[in-house]
């Protein structure tokens, strides 16, 4: 799979998330315009920045800039916390030139903890932690006390945190990163299309005049950015919410092929078995005396 572009899931008024993940998920390389920053809670973690491999340990930081390109290998035993965020999550102002100047100092920023002084490495940890619980308890406030931490993190890597030379490479990777707003609005539109309308037939002239373009440069747009096909995304798409279907409601496999796109039962019996492994009613079955043996 090639590289692919990556649009978290941030609300655009406060474009901040943090999560944990364990280390069984494999995750293919991608990048997102968003600054990711990953710190592990235990185990070792392995993972790739721009075709460098790196291992990380407990406690350890690592930052990854918008338009890094990431991936995560499995790290069976091991757990971390991520925190992604738009820069405009600090601006306070209309200023165009703050976000290339915050953009700047986390490039110009050592990205791992391993060359910081002890010191920094523990303010850095103290805050993520206290970041990650404010969001996940969210009480009275939470967004207030979660803004106040970033603050403080932007003042210690300002201060703190070891600076590397800028470089021109740095300099051509904002540019790149600030003209692909364009790449995610219009991917943002082709997802939003299909989420609506999932269930309907979808052809690429369709998508092709959603999105002004040609047939032909679509298709290259739509696997330069995703890694994959449209119609294989849309397969996907549409089999992902059949899994969800099968197991959590009760509809016959014709409904479920029905619901969910596909033009017919015999399509999404090929389709379910080749992305699977398994027939959906075997899948059904399966997931239902596993939830039987549980109880």
């Amino acid at each position: 799979m090639g590289n692919y572009l990556e649009i978290p899931n941030l609300d655009k008024n406060f474009p901040f998330r943090t999560f944990t993940n364990d280390g069984e998920v494999l995750v293919y390389p991608h990048w997102h315009k968003e600054i990711e920053m990953i710190y592990v809670l235990r185990g070792s973690l392995n993972l790739g920045v721009n075709d460098v491999p790196i291992q990380m340990n407990a406690g350890e930081i690592q930052i990854i800039n918008g338009g890094d390109v990431h991936y995560f290998l499995a790290s069976p035993n091991s757990e971390r916390i991520v925190i992604q965020f738009d820069l405009a999550f600090f601006q306070q102002d209309k200023k165009s030139n703050e976000q290339a100047d915050l953009r700047r100092l986390f490039q110009t920023c050592v990205s791992s903890s391993r060359n910081w002084d002890d010191a920094i490495r523990s303010k850095m940890r103290e805050l993520i932690l206290t970041i990650h619980e404010e969001e996940q308890n969210k009480q009275s406030g939470f967004e207030y006390a979660t803004k106040a931490k970033m603050l403080e993190m932007l003042v210690l890597l300002y201060r703190e945190v070891p600076k590397n030379a800028a470089t021109g490479e740095n300099i051509l990777r904002d540019e790149a990163v600030l003209k692909s707003q364009e790449t995610l609005e219009t991917l943002d539109e082709i997802f939003s299309y299909i989420e609506k309308r999932y269930k309907e037939p979808i052809n690429l002239q369709e998508m092709a005049d959603l999105t002004g373009f040609s047939t032909y440069y679509f298709t290259k747009f739509f696997k330069r950015n995703t890694g994959m096909t449209f119609v294989t995304f849309l397969n996907d798409y549409r089999l992902n919410k059949a899994k969800w279907i099968l197991m959590n409601e009760e509809f016959p496999i014709t409904e479920v092929a029905e619901m969910t796109g596909f033009s017919s039962v015999k399509t999404f019996h090929h389709a379910f078995k080749r992305a699977m492994g398994i027939a959906p009613l075997k899948f059904r079955k399966t997931i239902y005396e596993k939830n039987r043996t549980i109880k």
